[in-house]
């Protein structure tokens, strides 16, 4: 009798254990995640570095490699650093040093948003000096807005905005656009 006892006492236990478990297993909802916290997720810094290099390779190749003082990883494809230095490899061989204080950094699309002083000079000759400048690698577009200078070759050119590729070939300036040929001009 007192086993009898003991074996409907365990076999009741067992039994509420097993509706418990099936309770949270169909019967729970998992309440949705509200605005505030899907945006704090998304927004939230998930590194932080200082004095490091960012690299970029693609199938073996070097796409880009910047030393940077501070740089925050915002999310799977926002890098924000701050004085950045480095060099950017061109698809025809040339090589651009670029020099900024602050900058965005797209790592998948490859794409570049530097700002509060930008210089960009080409190992092959040319040279870049804006306010902020915004790069699309992939479609080779390059946007300097902001007291923008250019030299290429014999060629000087100002404007408060300038659309051109990497190469500093050819040119759209917009805003108080100017531009002298034939002399020998600094590249400051």
């Amino acid at each position: 009798m007192k086993n009898n006892k003991t074996i409907l006492a365990v076999a009741a236990g067992l039994g509420l254990l097993a509706l418990v478990f099936a309770w949270l297993f169909w019967g729970a909802d998992v309440p949705e995640p509200t605005k505030k916290t899907q945006n704090a997720n998304k927004d939230s810094i998930q590194a932080l570095v200082q004095d490091t290099v960012l690299n970029r390779d693609e199938q073996g190749k070097k796409l880009w490699s910047l030393k940077v003082k501070e740089a925050r990883q915002v999310n799977d494809n926002l890098v924000v650093a701050e004085e950045l230095d480095g060099i950017v490899y061109l698809s025809n061989g040339d090589e651009m040093h670029v020099v900024a204080k602050a900058g965005k950094i797209k790592p998948k699309s490859n794409e570049f948003e530097l700002s509060k002083g930008v210089t960009a000079r080409l190992k092959n000759g040319g040279f870049l000096k804006a306010d902020k400048v915004e790069w699309n690698q992939k479609k080779d577009i390059l946007t300097a807005t902001g007291a923008v200078k250019v030299v290429k070759d014999d060629m000087l050119g100002t404007a408060e905005k300038v659309i051109t590729s990497s190469k500093l070939e050819h040119f759209k300036m917009k805003g108080k656009a100017h531009v002298e040929r034939g002399g020998k001009y600094e590249e400051k």
